[in-house]
């Protein structure tokens, strides 16, 4: 393919640029001392920069601006501010820009070698620089860029010889470890967000105790949680992502609940206490995030019915479109309409037990009989169908054909570390705890300095 020629500097400034990006990206530094962290200038209570992010670099995604714009430099070219429509393709959209079929299909093809375009999706925000073809008939494609991730910049350019090439940066970012600790005043949520804990650090920190506690029922106020996890910010300081939660701990009713991440020697990555005991049970007690129990199991006069029969499962209380989650790992025994349950799935696990979910709005994606399904996945959402008042779950297990309490049974655990694996995991544990008293001493730090500026503006 070819096209119009372009003077060597419009094309000599983002290709240096380019380098100095590549160049960049082999850059590291180890972690210095520790330091508060704040946001817009103020500093979060409970909240501890354990290890602070690394020395500034050039900020690639400045880069980037840098690199796009400077292919505007001619007069006739024109910049285009895309999205991506519900149903629409990226080839739809360059041939709305004006861009010609085969040139489209040419910058496509160099697209796909470092990203593939199916995986755009609607609402996707492209910028393109087009420019009139010597014709006028067609607009000549002289860049993109678009968003791909957090972290991912997707650009494209044409050469001096006409021919697309696609680069892949990554925004620079800096990894920090935050430790988040409080006291639960009615939700664990809002008293972690509070805290200055992310939503994805307190949902995975929700996960792995939703194997073990009540969240209803087994929490009071006043328990504590804590948590460190890895939080990655950009050349502003703002936060692109949260990374890996590396220890929790939870005190429900003056138990002692602490769990460390730890990736034992055959890759696996599992959440474990000081024993080497795995968090992770074979079901999950609460298939469904932020829910309420609103009915147990067991014998109640039925809410549609009027009249008292057996209750098989727990009801759990939650907005319609709460994703629920497959309780283990296991294969998919029905997920159809049935009957006064409305939209159900059954799985079949291993060891005699099964697990039920009813009242659905919808099925989860791919979600049928004879699929194979992981813990945690979601199989589902909730909602009101069949026989209900209102939008819920209802949850069942099963165990060797007979209904039992979900909220009682007593479950196989998960794994446990061997003994000749402990020693690895122990040095992990250590390491985690030297974290943790770093973050208490510059907690300590803090309140010292704090308590002297207050005394002194008195």
């Amino acid at each position: 393919m070819s096209g119009k020629s372009f003077p060597v500097l419009l094309y000599g400034i983002p290709l240096g640029l380019l380098v100095m990006a590549v160049l960049n990206l082999t850059v590291g530094s180890e972690p210095k001392a520790a330091q508060a962290m704040s946001t817009a200038g103020t500093t979060i209570p409970n909240v501890s920069v354990i290890v602070p992010p690394a020395p500034d670099l050039p900020a690639l995604s400045d880069v980037a601006n840098q690199v796009f714009f400077s292919l505007m430099d001619l007069s006739d070219q024109e910049r285009l501010n895309l999205e991506l429509k519900s149903g629409g393709t990226l080839a739809v959209l360059l041939d709305e820009a004006g861009v010609g079929r085969s040139e489209a299909a040419y910058a496509i093809a160099a697209i796909s070698k470092v990203f593939n375009p199916r995986n755009f999706r609607a609402g996707q925000k492209l910028k393109l620089v087009v420019e009139p073809a010597i014709d006028k008939a067609a607009m000549h494609l002289v860049g993109l860029s678009t968003r791909i991730g957090p972290e991912r910049t997707l650009m494209l350019r044409r050469d001096l010889n006409g021919n697309f090439q696609a680069r892949e940066l990554l925004r620079e970012t800096k990894r920090e470890l935050v430790r988040v600790n409080g006291t639960i005043d009615g939700s664990l949520y809002l008293a972690a967000l509070r805290a200055g804990a992310s939503d994805a650090a307190i949902l995975e920190f929700s996960r792995l105790y939703a194997y073990s506690v009540d969240f209803q029922r087994g929490i009071r106020p006043g328990d504590g949680f804590d948590m460190v996890f890895e939080r990655l910010v950009d050349e502003q300081g703002r936060m692109v992502r949260t990374g890996n939660l590396l220890y929790a701990r939870l005190t429900p009713r003056k138990r002692d609940l602490k769990l460390y991440r730890y990736k034992t020697p055959d890759g696996e990555v599992g959440y474990y206490n000081e024993k080497g005991e795995s968090a992770r049970r074979f079901l999950m007690k609460t298939p469904v995030e932020g829910a309420r129990i609103s009915s147990s199991f067991g014998r109640r006069k039925h809410p549609v019915l009027g009249y008292t029969r057996a209750h098989k499962g727990t009801d759990f209380a939650a907005v319609t479109g709460t994703p629920i989650l497959a309780a283990g790992n296991g294969v998919v025994e029905r997920a159809s309409r049935f009957g006064s349950y409305g939209n159900y799935v059954r799985i079949r696990h291993s060891n005699g037990f099964k697990t039920a979910y009813a009242h659905m709005s919808k099925f989860g994606r791919a979600i049928k009989k004879g699929r194979r399904v992981q813990q945690g996945q979601i199989i589902g959402y909730v909602g009101a169908t069949g026989r209900v008042t209102g939008a819920h779950l209802h949850y069942e297990v099963l165990k060797k054909g007979r209904h039992v309490n979900p909220m009682t049974v007593k479950l196989p655990t998960g794994r446990k570390l061997k003994r000749k694996e402990l020693p690895l995991f122990s040095k992990e544990v250590r390491r985690i705890d030297e974290l943790l008293m770093q973050a208490l001493a510059t907690e300590s730090t803090m309140a010292g300095a704090k308590t002297v500026a207050e005394g002194t503006d008195s």
